[in-house]
């Protein structure tokens, strides 16, 4: 086990403070991303994957920083391939309410276009930057024109001088990534006319506790977990304000959230008022609850191997289903080796050939799972169970079952 080299901050990425406390360590993890070919195997790296609390602010947020050219340089999720229907309810809903043929949109992260496609049927104007190169090429394959490259405050005033500023930035599912989150806002500052609006979607911290989704934490990767009450103010650096908030249940919980300049006059919904309410009443402004999550983690950890090692003992044979990034942290933190599952079903094409990082296990298509006929499969995407078991019905009718891991341990059906 090799450790990667890392960077580690001493000050909160949102508000600045020192005041941080760790209050969850999950050890050595390799990156959850980093799918490896068969020459790779064994030579991945480790990073600690630390969790920390900021009593300013109330921002959960990883310190432990990987170099982002390591990350991003290959990066094997496509959103198209779990997400189309989510992106196209969400470009229609962006031009019912916001967008005009023409208008002019910019996405941050926009990865293979998955919302950019649909906008552009509406005759929208789209543009998006992504830093993956593998990923901006295959959404050019489908004519979304595409900047490979990280959104700075820099390539912002690039956008403007070819395409003249925005009327929406969109940023979904990105944020979360991103260290200097400074850099990113001093370039939507610039980008956005000061009448548009800015949407993002980012994981919510309450569904990631109530949920017990430890699997979200990615060492490098998912650098910061948020709330309201930790945005509010770092939005008002800015100038900006938060006018909704619509709660999602993709990822199994994240909220998309509307942001607009101070200056409009767009009324805030009653729905921005009520979260913020209950992060209060539940306490998300201590750490308190997150002290709770972490005794609950450390339970559920041994739960689950035991559980997986008393099935494997009565000899039933049980493989992975989904090899996604969070199903990569599951398998890392609790030890669940190709000794349990011999090998992962996955859709992407992405990742067939490759092999589970730190873990080694190999990762196949659909018919190798579907001609196999295990006894369990372990539903790493445990997120789209609903989906998944549709999908396999036939799996299910030869009296296979799944196990869902969390938020606690199920079988279905």
């Amino acid at each position: 086990m090799k450790k990667g080299k890392y960077k580690q901050r001493k000050e909160c990425r949102l508000c600045g403070s020192f005041n941080l406390e760790l209050f969850l360590d999950l050890g050595l993890t390799p990156l959850a991303g980093d799918y490896l070919l068969k020459k790779e195997l064994g030579k991945e790296l480790y990073y600690p994957l630390r969790v920390y609390y900021c009593h300013n602010c109330s921002l959960v947020q990883l310190l432990d920083i990987v170099n982002q050219g390591t990350l991003f340089k290959d990066y094997r999720y496509l959103s198209s391939i779990s997400l189309a229907g989510h992106f196209q309810d969400y470009a229609k809903e962006m031009c019912e309410r916001f967008l005009n043929k023409g208008s002019f949109v910019v996405e941050i992260g926009s990865n293979d276009g998955v919302l950019l496609v649909p906008l552009k049927e509406y005759e929208v104007r789209v543009l998006g930057v992504d830093p993956a190169l593998n990923v901006a090429w295959v959404a050019r394959r489908k004519g979304i024109e595409t900047i490979a490259d990280y959104f700075t405050g820099q390539n912002a005033i690039q956008i403007v001088k070819q395409y003249g500023q925005a009327d929406a930035i969109f940023a979904n599912n990105v944020l979360a990534h991103i260290d200097n989150m400074d850099e990113v806002f001093v370039g939507i500052q610039r980008l956005l006319k000061s009448e548009g609006i800015l949407v993002f979607e980012v994981h919510y911290l309450v569904d990631l506790i109530e949920k017990l989704q430890y699997d979200f934490f990615y060492p490098g990767e998912h650098l910061s977990y948020y709330s309201l009450t930790s945005f509010i103010p770092f939005l008002d650096k800015y100038d900006m304000r938060i006018f909704d908030v619509k709660r999602i249940p993709i990822h199994a919980g994240s909220i998309r959230v509307y942001a607009c300049n101070k200056n409009q006059k767009r009324k805030e919904t009653k729905q921005v008022v009520q979260y913020i309410l209950q992060e209060k009443v539940q306490r998300y402004n201590t750490i308190k609850p997150l002290k709770d999550f972490a005794t609950k983690v450390h339970s559920h950890k041994k739960k689950l191997i035991d559980f997986l090692l008393r099935l494997q003992s009565q000899n039933k044979k049980i493989v992975g289903y989904g090899a996604a990034g969070r199903g990569n942290t599951l398998l890392n933190v609790n030890g669940i080796s190709i000794q349990i599952l011999p090998y992962i079903v996955d859709e992407s094409p992405e990742r067939f050939g490759r092999f589970t990082p730190g873990t080694h296990i190999p990762i196949v298509r659909p018919e190798v799972f579907r001609k196999d006929n295990p006894d369990y499969a372990l539903l790493l995407a445990w997120s789209y169970a609903d989906t998944v078991l549709d999908k396999e019905m036939e799996f299910l009718k030869k009296g296979g079952k799944f196990i869902i891991p969390l938020p606690t341990i199920k079988i279905l059906p």
